[in-house]
């Protein structure tokens, strides 16, 4: 998860984790991950549902690669019924892998 905030080495690629994103905990409840990120994940995100799912599938794909791990659950500062500032994506549930991302 670090890694995928830190963003990727080749600088013609994008980073889909918004700036200033901090991990405040992560947790792995029965087969779901629980990743706890700070308020930024969804304050300074681009809008637009095209651009949230990008990020929510780059981590959810990453994660999930792990055996452990067959979905993720997102929860900002603590809430679990967040939705992006422009009223894009709920993070109300879990999100499973997404074969086609756009």
């Amino acid at each position: 998860m670090n890694l995928l905030i830190q963003g990727p080495k080749n600088e013609k690629l994008e980073n889909t984790i918004p700036e200033g994103t901090k991990i405040n905990k992560i947790e792995l409840k029965g087969n779901v991950l629980w990743i706890d990120l700070s308020k930024e994940f969804i304050e300074n995100h681009k809008t637009g549902a095209e651009a949230q799912s990008r990020t929510i599938y780059s981590i959810v794909n990453t994660m999930t690669g792990l055996n452990e791990v067959e979905a993720v659950k997102f929860v900002i500062d603590g809430k679990e019924d967040c939705t992006f500032k422009d009223n894009g994506i709920n993070l109300k549930d879990p999100f499973v892998p997404k074969e086609d991302i756009t």
